[in-house]
């Protein structure tokens, strides 16, 4: 792999940190090569350190934004070539995070992990507001928003989403692209499952200036993490080239 460029973004929800499964989590990851990973629900814990650690022997750089021993679920990014870092939650938000990174070449990237309910709306103000300030830069937002479509991301009769309104507001206000819809359409698939029924709330949203730059880019759903019960997500792959 060119070290150098950003070849696949993967994101991943580790499930409450990971706990006795971060190890198996970190082998999957690293076995499908990598350029960035975005891991949702990770916590400055121990199984935190071992994912952390891991990936930086694998070679990727990383960020993450909460106190040494905290147990709250937050975000993880970690990628080749950083030059810029910050935390970008909204301001007294008790749960949730947005972490933002910058690589060498200008691929901005936005790692989400949203709150439930009506707490996420600001999350999805402040992307929107991010999206506005990098119009020049090819921007990806990606991670669990804990939110979807309630005409297409939700099987059956399951709960419809909080905020919905807001989802399809990154492409209504601030002209973000679903990559994974992008390329698949209308079709159906889901990231989580509750007892009875399907949603798809893990996302990956690319702005004007990322479809230019990379517009072969391939943005998939990977059910092996959650098939081999490693966690209760799927992942997100993005391919850039």
């Amino acid at each position: 792999m060119n070290s150098k460029k950003v070849n696949r973004i993967i994101s991943l929800n580790l499930r409450h940190g990971g706990g006795s499964k971060i190890s198996q989590l970190t082998d999957w990851l690293v076995s499908k090569s990598p350029s960035a990973v975005i891991a949702t629900e990770w916590r400055n814990n121990t199984a935190g350190q071992i994912i952390r650690n891991r990936l930086t022997l694998y070679g990727l750089e990383s960020i993450f934004s909460t106190p040494v021993g905290s147990q709250k679920n937050t975000v993880l990014i970690a990628a080749r070539r950083l030059t810029r870092s910050a935390s970008v939650t909204p301001p007294n938000s008790a749960r949730g995070d947005l972490v933002s990174i910058l690589l060498e070449g200008g691929v901005s990237i936005v790692g989400c992990y949203f709150p439930q309910g009506l707490a996420k709306a600001p999350f999805f103000h402040r992307c929107i507001e991010i999206a506005k300030e990098h119009v020049q830069v090819p921007l990806v937002i990606v991670g669990d928003l804990n939110t979807g479509r309630n005409d297409l991301d939700i099987e059956g009769k399951g709960a419809p989403f909080d905020c919905a309104d807001l989802f399809v507001g990154l492409n209504k206000v601030a002209g973000l692209v679903d990559l994974w819809r992008a390329r698949h359409g209308d079709r159906q698939d889901w990231t989580w499952r509750s007892s009875k029924y399907g949603f798809r709330v893990d996302h990956a949203f690319g702005n004007n200036a990322f479809m230019e730059r990379f517009p072969n880019f391939r943005c998939d759903i990977d059910h092996e993490p959650f098939l081999k019960k490693l966690t209760d997500h799927s992942a997100i792959i993005i391919d850039l080239e």
